[in-house]
């Protein structure tokens, strides 16, 4: 594939270079790169008239079409500023150059080599106005948009997670957590409520068949598992029907993730429960005694977050070891995208790389923060009267 990318890019050079138009005398201008998550934003001039090229590979320096023969070299034709060059890797330097050319014309120059190294997002965040006075308790992303809910029923929608759209959502009942699992967005909370939608706009209430309150939902597998007071679990293929499953605890059940076919759940007093097939419940040792709000499961295993910065790890779910997290504040919520990150009272927001060191980041809040998610090339967090952050 890349070899033919390569010759497509050369057959159209050298077709464009026979076409005898005036050639463009100069690189395009103001040229611009800012690094990303995973991505670049390429921003310069655009002027009318012209078609844009741009050229990038791993290093310090690229040309065209000197550089084809480069691993991992790619380019574009036909773009538009701003233009974000996507699947790039994290902590590796690109350089990025960029030509235009006139229709029919070959390429004019090539402007010098810009580099940026992609990082993961977490370290800087930027604070949005307060959505409504309402707390929001969850928030997902569904791959091009996102879905925040809260308590008396709050419901918003957002396709960028900086301009937020407020809904109705057919409850006055709290919302706790939301998920989007196999095409559709499922929200729980008190009463044993459920809500579900498939476009963002239309949001149906579902029965659960219990009515005790539900704190979260998560995807574990094919299946969406819900968890809940008094040792609730729920399982679902569709968000719609819903089983009870025994749990084996009367403790309130908080969160959950999947990793290695094992899916855990945290809860009240350091509970861990685990599983292989969402059937079956053993509670496993935590370490701790603290409340555990939230689990997420990452390259190298999971970590669970809760009361009092408590903060234990496991690379299999059934062994667990504290971790210093650097941090008094209860933290309510972890996530992991392109790093850990979790989010808590007052603010805190911590991140890390392998789930053991832990760094402190300023969140530009005092508002409690419940619950965040890792979407767009960058992390979203909710909570406390409608507040809402964006790090990128």
């Amino acid at each position: 594939m890349k070899k033919a990318l390569v010759w497509l890019n050369l057959w159209v050079f050298a077709l464009l270079s026979a076409c005898g138009q005036s050639v463009p005398s100069e690189a395009p201008k103001n040229i611009a790169v800012t690094a990303g998550d995973g991505q670049v934003t390429l921003t310069w001039t655009q002027e009318s008239g012209l078609a844009y090229w741009v050229f990038y590979a791993p290093g310090s320096s690229v040309s065209f079409p000197g550089s084809t023969a480069t691993t991992g070299y790619r380019s574009f034709f036909g773009i538009s500023s701003p233009r974000i060059i996507l699947n790039l890797t994290n902590d590796t330097q690109y350089a990025f150059a960029m030509a235009m050319s006139q229709d029919g014309s070959k390429v004019g120059p090539v402007s010098d080599s810009l580099t940026a190294t992609p990082r993961p997002a977490g370290a800087t965040w930027t604070v949005g106005p307060a959505l409504s006075a309402a707390n929001l308790n969850g928030i997902a992303y569904d791959g091009t948009g996102f879905a925040a809910v809260g308590s008396g029923g709050a419901l918003f929608t957002s396709l960028d997670a900086v301009t937020w759209t407020a809904l109705a959502s057919g409850t006055t009942n709290d919302l706790n957590s939301i998920v989007h699992a196999n095409g559709r967005f499922v929200a729980v909370g008190t009463a044993g409520t459920v809500l579900t939608s498939t476009d963002r706009l239309t949001w149906t209430l579902a029965s659960s068949g219990v009515t005790d309150r539900l704190n979260s939902v998560r995807q574990n597998g094919g299946s969406y598992l819900a968890t809940g007071e008094n040792g609730t679990l729920l399982t679902s293929t569709d968000g719609v029907l819903w089983t009870r499953r025994t749990s084996g605890s009367s403790a309130n059940l908080t969160a959950s993730a999947t990793f290695s076919g094992r899916t855990v759940v945290t809860g009240a007093g350091g509970t861990l429960l685990a599983s292989t097939d969402l059937l079956s419940w053993q509670a496993v040792g935590s370490g701790v005694s603290a409340d555990l709000h939230s689990v997420a499961a990452g390259t190298a295993g999971f970590v669970a977050v809760g009361a009092g910065g408590n903060l234990v790890s496991s690379a299999d779910g059934l062994t667990w070891a504290p971790v210093a997290s650097g941090t008094a504040s209860s933290l309510h919520a972890i996530v992991f995208g392109s790093q850990f990150v979790a989010v808590g009272v007052g603010g805190a927001i911590l991140t890390s790389r392998d789930g053991i060191t832990w760094a402190s980041v300023g969140s530009g809040t005092t508002a409690s923060l419940t619950a965040l998610v890792f979407g767009q090339g960058k992390y979203t967090a909710v909570g406390q009267s409608g507040a809402n952050l964006v790090a990128r």
